[in-house]
């Protein structure tokens, strides 16, 4: 079936695309057809319209205005759609037929500019035996990071960061650990061809990759070059923002898992993964948008170099102690824009003239920072930040000289730079101001000649310059006026003058705004070799940002600075946990923590809301931000180094994973076994609590007893309801018992909130649960059923010594000399009878508990079936 020309040539250039929608730039206005137009339509909420396309009729069409492209493109990508821009390549007055069209981007969910705070990351995955490379890029920011590591600890960082979008070789199954976390978080994959190398060497200007301290036949290798090549081939060039590549898996970092990092609350809440209510919510107290994505990563990635964290210390010190020095930098720091994003956009070659002004205005607000925090006590960490800054001040000087306050949002439209910036661009603002004039004075002399009153002359693209005259004044049109177009109340017109002058008026106009382009072009690439330069300052100024926001959280909320140390233990007094201190005021409750290498276990009883779980996430958060660099919460506070921290705190189950909550608890338990050194800070929370009662009891023993016994014990806060476990601290001289206070008065009980040095003897769970609402003939007989409980277990009690006093020995075999006879023949208690006997003999019945007893008379019954084995066989 023919097509017109116009599209064929779409159908030609969509025939090259797979699942990508093609935005074809007609005009002022980006087209959809055929079927995409139907989905755009969709999508984007507009109207579907047709569009007649020569034997096959009448076509779908529906369109965007080009200058609110952006937008658009950003409700298509969050709705998981690629969609490719093909504009017009030559100039429509000049082209011979059709004019010519080419992609000149492609967008995906990997590659779109966002002007979100977030990083917004491209991720690629290479994987050989149990090894995988990662890839990561931020086109937005301009961040390229790599690693190397196992499946599992490689999906750890995904889901640090967050990908939007995955590539991955066709030919590649993906291993279970990374497809479950695709289908969890929904991330985009797509597929690619795989081999691209030398992508890296090429972006860097590099001979070997090893010069950007990556592998040259390493896996993370592969994956960048993954990464580079599709950004090249979607992009249609390489992007000069790109930063040097960082290591994933930097050394002298806390080891802070996914888990531990939600359970702790510190980026996003638990309940709905929100950031508001999260510590990062609680002390972002940045000015720019950098600096909050960096304090993020300090919150992911705290330092565990001792001297890198004092000198953060430092530097928020420094701030924290000058009250007006702190409030000039936290407002000049205001002025900063976003550079990171800005360079960003000149990159991909879609700044305008705003963009270079804000980036102006942001080297010069930087520029005013560092003049106010350079002082002669300026801490070292700032003179290091400072001191290696390049000039820039006549890039941004020049921006300023030359464009106007206010300039327009399309380098198209002209009028970007001031009279005087350059002669030729006055020259020929002239030619168009002398034409304006002179259209001025034509539409006054043809109101008097023609006694039109309302007359005017205008000016549109399709039909040039025309002089309208409503209907009611037709009859008073002059003969030489010529008819030009027919509007529903006015006709029109055009004059020979007018035909005449139009030429070099537009001329004027068009040769103008091509001028302004290529100066501003000509800016673009200064903005570009300046790149560099750019990325030291906006680095600075976001550590600044985050330094000085430290200091002002500390001052606003009485945070410390905390003495940090290469020994192990934390001595934490009045200890607060931040966020639920914020929350309730001056009536949160402060405690101290004391872990030490001698006394590493807190094994921490009393009811459920009485604070155990904020009083464990508090000393661990108080870790998290002085290891981040920052001030925490307490009167006083000792940090030895934690190298891993590792929490199991709350109940979640994982019904996608087909995982219930205890089989996720179990998983992250093991993980922390297997993970947890001397220098390791681990918090456990109910564990074994979602199985049965023996079941769950035995593995809270079996878990508390192996961390109180390892050779390189971690320090560990482990809450629990089992009251058998309290024996511990008389086995074991590293545990320590302490509860949470509680008042009780006749059946009422009030949460003290304080912790106390000694285990608590009752969970009042029936309590809390007249405290939640239960109706009250259900708390009477939870009351009764209770107390029966408590009565038979005190007459089993009773039983069990009474058995143990008066029970003969009926076990001792009789008649057969020297095994028994009769029970007067010692030599009974020869060998392994008598090393039974012995061991029978020392069990102290009177202070076993139920539980205790039971798992004896386990242990008697194992070494009886011994002993018949063993007599069998003699």
């Amino acid at each position: 079936m023919s097509l017109t020309p116009m599209m064929r040539q779409y159908q030609e250039i969509k025939a090259t695309l797979e699942d990508t929608l093609l935005m074809f730039r007609l005009g002022d206005f980006y087209e959809l057809f055929f079927e995409d137009a139907v989905v755009a339509s969709r999508a984007l909420d507009i109207t579907l319209t047709g569009r007649d396309a020569g034997e096959a009729g009448r076509i779908p069409m529906c369109g965007v205005p080009y200058h609110a492209l952006e937008s658009y493109l950003d409700r298509l990508i969050e709705q998981g759609f690629r969609v490719a821009i093909c504009e017009q390549v030559e100039d429509p007055k000049t082209a011979k037929g059709l004019v010519q069209r080419e992609i000149v981007r492609v967008v995906t969910p990997g590659t779109a500019l966002s002007n979100e705070q977030a990083n917004r990351f491209l991720a690629s995955f290479v994987a050989r035996d149990d090894m995988v490379g990662l890839g990561l890029v931020d086109v937005g920011t301009g961040e390229v990071l790599f690693g190397e590591a196992s499946c599992g600890e490689c999906v750890e960082q995904l889901r640090r960061l967050a990908p939007i979008e995955l590539l991955v070789a066709k030919d590649v199954d993906l291993p279970e650990p990374l497809a479950r976390y695709v289908a969890e978080e929904q991330v985009v994959v797509t597929r690619r061809r795989p081999g691209a190398t030398g992508y890296l060497e090429r972006q860097y200007a590099v001979s070997q990759p090893e010069l950007l301290g990556i592998g040259a036949t390493s896996l993370a290798r592969n994956a960048c070059d993954m990464a580079l090549a599709y950004i090249e081939e979607t992009q249609k060039t390489q992007l000069a923002h790109l930063q040097a590549p960082r290591p994933l898996f930097e050394p002298n970092h806390m080891l802070l898992t996914q888990a531990s990092i939600l359970h702790l609350e510190l980026t996003a809440t638990a309940r709905d993964r929100a950031r508001k209510g999260s510590l990062l919510d609680l002390l972002d107290e940045t000015a720019t948008a950098a600096g909050s994505r960096l304090l993020k990563s300090w919150l992911e990635r705290p330092l565990c170099k001792r001297m890198d964290i004092e000198a953060r210390h430092d530097a928020v010190d420094y701030f924290y102690q000058d009250l007006i020095l702190r409030e000039e930098a936290r407002e000049a720091l205001r002025g900063v824009h976003d550079m990171a994003r800005l360079l960003a956009r000149f990159s991909f070659g879609s700044a305008n003239a705003r963009d270079l002004l804000a980036l102006a205005q942001s080297l010069r607000a930087a520029r005013q920072v560092v003049d106010i925090v350079r002082t002669q006590d300026m801490p070292a960490l700032l003179v290091r930040l400072v001191d290696a800054l390049p000039d820039l001040a006549p890039l941004y000087e020049d921006a300023f000289a030359q464009l106007v306050d206010d300039p327009p949002a399309s380098i198209r439209d002209g009028g970007m730079f001031r009279d005087g910036v350059h002669p030729e661009l006055d020259r020929l603002r002239s030619l168009q101001s002398s034409g304006r004039a002179w259209l001025r004075d034509l539409e006054q002399a043809e109101r008097e000649r023609t006694g039109i009153k309302s007359l005017k002359v205008g000016y549109n693209k399709v039909f040039g310059y025309y002089i309208e005259v409503s209907k009611a004044n037709l009859a008073s049109v002059p003969a030489e006026y010529e008819r030009r177009q027919t509007l529903a109340a006015a006709e029109r017109f055009v004059l020979p003058a007018l035909k005449e002058r139009e030429a070099e008026i537009v001329s004027a106009e068009e040769r103008a705004v091509a001028f302004e382009e290529g100066l501003f072009r000509s800016f673009s690439d200064r903005v570009l070799a300046a790149g560099t330069g750019i990325q030291q300052w906006a680095d600075a100024i976001a550590q600044i940002d985050v330094l000085v926001g430290l200091a002002h959280i500390a001052s606003k909320r009485r945070y410390v600075r905390p003495a940090m140390d290469d020994a192990v233990g934390l001595d934490i007094e009045a200890g607060r946990h931040p966020v639920v201190e914020a929350h309730v005021g001056a009536d949160f409750v402060p405690n101290d923590t004391l872990l030490t290498p001698e006394e590493n276990i807190i094994l921490l009883t009393g009811p459920n809301m009485g604070g155990k779980s904020t009083y464990m996430r508090q000393t661990a958060v108080i870790c998290v931000i002085a290891q981040m660099g920052g001030f925490v919460p307490a009167s006083r506070a000792r940090i030895g180094i934690v190298d891993k921290l590792f929490t199991r705190i709350g109940a979640s189950d994982d019904l996608g994973r087909g995982q219930s909550t205890f089989m996720v608890e179990m998983t992250e338990l093991a993980e922390i076994l297997r993970l947890a050194t001397g220098r390791s800070l681990v918090l456990l929370d109910e564990i074994g609590r979602g199985t049965s009662t023996y079941d769950g009891l035995s593995i809270a023993e079996a878990v508390l007893e192996d961390l109180a016994t390892r050779s390189d014990r971690p320090l560990t806060m482990f809450a629990t309801h089992y009251h058998e476990l309290i024996r511990f601290s008389e086995q074991f001289a590293c545990v320590r018992n302490q509860s949470l206070a509680v008042e009780e008065t006749g059946g009422d009980i009030r949460f003290l909130h304080t912790v106390i040095l000694r285990p608590s003897d009752r969970s009042y769970g029936i309590q809390v649960a007249r405290l939640a609402g239960l109706p009250s003939h259900v708390i009477e007989r939870a009351q009764e059923l209770l107390l029966a409980r408590e009565n038979w277990q005190v007459e089993m009690d009773h039983q069990t010594r009474e058995t143990a006093a008066t029970a003969p020995c009926e076990w001792i075999h009789e008649g057969e000399p020297g095994r028994g006879g009769g029970g007067s023949d010692l030599a009974l208690f020869a060998g392994p009878y008598r090393a039974f006997a012995e061991w029978l003999a020392g069990q102290d019945v009177m202070r076993m508990t139920p539980l205790d007893a039971m798992n004896q008379l386990y242990q008697a019954i194992e070494k009886a079936r011994e002993l018949i084995k063993w007599d069998t066989s003699n």
